[in-house]
């Protein structure tokens, strides 16, 4: 499991396992990562787990920064580290240790041990000046929306996929999934939902 290692002078403080799809961290008590440091706003970064990880700072005052330089949101890879205030996390994958560990040899099957291949699925744009347009879900993320509005996120993990808002700005409104807001935890899509981001409504369905 991904962790991130706290550091504060060089000394490491405490390891936080990144074990939910979206941590916050801030100077408020409620944050999943709460640090006591006047240069960290009140809900500074968050840390989510999709198909990848990344780091999104949340508007804070002071700014957050992905091997010195400011980022407002980036993928995570193994060894990053990520600048808070004047605390410091190290971004563990330790999915990377365990792909390295493992043997890459497959036994041959026979065809009688052959299973069906996963289904494709796409979402059809239904309304919006890009009605009748198809957007394929082959990448392990696909993002819809519009930069600095609504944004949502459709990620693949295994055969199934989920939809999950993002943060474009402070004041915008959850995407609708089947005209019902979506909270900050992902959503199980099925063949037929209708998603609604700024203001465009998009079908999730099987490929043909």
């Amino acid at each position: 499991m991904s962790k991130l290692v706290l550091t504060h002078d060089g000394a490491v403080i405490k390891e936080f396992m990144l074990d939910k799809e979206r941590l916050t961290i801030g100077r408020k008590p409620g944050n999943d990562i709460h640090i006591d440091d006047p240069t960290i706003s009140g809900e500074h970064a968050a840390i989510l787990m999709l198909q990848h990880a990344y780091v999104e700072d949340l508007n804070s005052t002071n700014g957050t920064s992905l091997n010195g330089r400011p980022v407002t949101k980036r993928q995570l890879t193994n060894g990053d580290l990520i600048k808070i205030g004047r605390h410091e996390f190290k971004f563990i994958d330790d999915t990377v240790n365990e792909f390295e560990r493992t043997v890459m040899i497959s036994p041959q099957k026979n065809k009688k041990d052959a299973v069906e291949p996963p289904k494709k699925y796409q979402v059809s744009i239904v309304s919006g000046p890009k009605n009748g347009e198809v957007i394929a879900l082959n990448k392990p993320y696909t993002t819809l929306g519009s930069p600095g509005g609504q944004v949502a996120v459709i990620a693949k993990r295994g055969s199934k996929y989920y939809l999950m808002p993002m943060s474009g700005t402070i004041n915008a409104k959850p995407p609708l999934l089947n005209n019902t807001a979506i909270g900050v935890k992902s959503e199980l899509l099925s063949s037929g939902d209708r998603i609604e981001v700024s203001g465009t409504q998009l079908e999730f369905q099987e490929q043909p």
